[in-house]
């Protein structure tokens, strides 16, 4: 239930965060990242209940708006990014 709260509370601070400051600064992008990277993990923490795919999402997430960042906006991109997050999924299952 703590996730739930959490992740709809880090919702409400990033659409606060991103309708007040714009991206001027770095300081400002990287606390944006935080805060979306917070927000994902708690939310999908919520959903899938396991922390190694909770984490993996938020990196997958985190990835893809950086590449989206940078101008990669390529449709492979993200299809490279989510079977790159699949075969780690794999790698990290315990056996």
């Amino acid at each position: 239930m703590w996730y739930a709260i959490l992740g709809i509370s880090g919702l409400s601070l990033l659409g606060w965060y991103a309708n007040t400051f714009g991206p001027d600064s770095f300081l400002r992008l990287v606390l944006f990242f935080v805060i979306v990277g917070l927000t994902t993990f708690f939310s999908s923490l919520f959903f899938l209940k396991i922390v190694r795919r909770a984490a993996l999402v938020t990196l997958g997430v985190l990835v893809w708006l950086v590449l989206r960042l940078f101008g990669l906006r390529e449709i492979w991109y993200p299809m490279l990014l989510v079977l790159c997050l699949i075969s780690l999924e794999i790698l990290l299952q315990k056996r």
